[in-house]
């Protein structure tokens, strides 16, 4: 068999085609090289281990027949000599026209239709504008938020695509919802125009100091509504609780990250991200997890997932806009935290007191304390 698969890795067959790690030696863990010319399996460290970010252990074919001194045979008894490597596909890219021109319709967005009230119109079209957000414009996805992700070179690297009901301000579940711009573009999936994804706002990183903290949640919604209301912090999303990966986070080398992952009926979330973070903390300056919404979540909060978002504005809902003469106020627009707040922070804390906890945790200084009022007619 001449040809370079001529070794693969053992395809998934049960718990029993998986063994345990050379290296960090968890069991169930790695996959042995398998010669597909015999059907036979290499020696017990050939392999790979599945945990690539924790581990990374990957002792190839050719490492093997390197280390022996030997060389595998055709069945003729020829010596076996692999073909090149192809030359690696260049990534897939959207072409900065593509944002530009998803950007041209704002009023038709779902998302917006509902949080430019919820939050007050100024204070979304910046976060909107900052994050590239765009609208999806025809078909069954009509309307749907379009999350660019940028990454800091300015590669658009991809665009997930969600649609959302604008009477909730929550991704419809009534219909298919969610694609990617690449998919709905081409019929191809990421894997055949090998299309890679970064952090969502990562792009922003390039203007954000090196010193200054950075937020990381799980959904771009989540990301783009905490911008609005604490534009203190950099936030950034990954796009699932699964998501928070040494590949996603590599942009975040060097600098100080707080990680707000959503609730979860048992816990598993934040679980997950807390060891992740002890796993790939040498990338970052500082890293913490903060259980805040953990201790501050009810029963019915952690059915519903809430995460940090929900939290800020639920507390925001306490602040109010006065309305003009002759105009209705938006219902309960959350004033934006500013280091100004200090004598809100005191009455929520009244009502909640896990609220000190958040500031201490965010290190906010509320040492001069001011409300920033919202204009209702924005």
């Amino acid at each position: 068999m001449n040809t370079h698969h001529r070794f693969i890795l053992e395809p998934y067959k049960g718990p029993s085609t998986r063994h345990t790690c050379p290296q960090c030696r968890k069991p169930k863990e790695v996959a042995r090289y398998l010669d597909t010319a015999t059907g036979e399996l290499l020696p017990d460290h050939v392999g790979k281990c599945n945990r690539a970010d924790a581990c990374g252990y990957h002792f190839t074919p050719r490492d093997h027949f390197r280390d022996t001194g030997t060389h595998p045979t055709e069945a003729d008894g020829n010596a076996w000599e692999p073909k090149p490597e192809p030359p690696p596909r260049p990534p897939y890219v959207h072409q900065r026209a593509e944002v530009l021109a998803m950007r041209s319709h704002p009023e038709r967005n779902t998302l917006a239709a509902y949080w430019r009230d919820r939050i007050g119109g100024n204070r979304w079209n910046t976060v909107a504008r900052d994050y590239a957000l765009g609208t999806w414009p025809s078909g069954s996805l009509a309307g749907a938020a379009v999350y660019w992700q940028v990454d800091q070179h300015g590669n658009v690297k991809a665009g997930k695509v969600m649609l959302y009901d604008p009477a909730t301000g929550k991704r419809r579940k009534d219909v298919r919802s969610t694609s990617f711009v690449h998919f709905e573009q081409t019929g191809h999936n990421a894997a055949e125009l090998n299309v890679g994804q970064c952090l969502f706002g990562e792009h922003l990183l390039k203007s954000w100091p090196m010193d200054a903290p950075v937020a990381v949640v799980e959904s771009e919604k989540t990301a783009m509504i905490a911008a609005a209301l604490m534009p203190s912090f950099l936030w950034v999303a990954v796009g699932s609780v699964g998501a928070f990966t040494l590949t996603k986070l590599q942009a975040l080398t060097g600098r100080k990250v707080l990680a707000f992952p959503d609730l979860s009926r048992d816990g598993s979330a934040f679980a997950k991200w807390r060891e992740k973070a002890v796993e790939i903390g040498h990338l970052f300056d500082a890293v913490h997890v903060s259980d805040l919404l953990e201790r501050m979540a009810t029963d019915a909060d952690r059915r519903a997932g809430l995460d940090i978002g929900d939290y800020l504005l639920r507390s925001g809902d306490e602040i109010t806009t006065t309305a003009t003469p002759n105009t209705a106020a938006p219902v309960n627009v959350p004033a934006m935290i500013l280091s100004e707040a200090e004598t809100v922070m005191q009455r929520w804390a009244e009502r909640n007191p896990a609220i000190n906890t958040l500031v201490d945790v965010l290190g906010l200084d509320l040492s001069r304390a001011k409300i920033t009022k919202l204009d209702p007619l924005k």
